[in-house]
């Protein structure tokens, strides 16, 4: 299934807005009640991913060579220059 990309670039600021607010509801109901320790728990789960998934999605971006990127000409001459020097 292929998601859109304005919704697919927002998924993380979902998940990290999602754990913000399961944090502060726990700080609202008082840690005295046995829910609020799952608000706490789901609530660093989500931010921990949400940060997890957006330095991925960082490093993928900047690792991979652009597809289209071609060398120039004179690029390519120096190469093909320094490709005889060495024979």
């Amino acid at each position: 299934m292929l998601i859109p990309e304005k919704y697919y670039e927002r998924i993380p600021k979902f998940y990290f807005i999602v754990g913000v607010l399961l944090l502060a509801n726990s700080a609202y109901i008082g840690m005295e009640n046995f829910a609020a320790y799952f608000y706490l728990g789901f609530g660093m789960v989500s931010i921990l991913y949400a940060v997890g998934v957006q330095k991925a999605r960082t490093k993928h971006r900047k690792d991979v060579p652009a597809e289209d990127s071609r060398q120039s000409e004179s690029e390519s001459a120096e190469s093909e220059s320094d490709i005889r020097d060495l024979s």
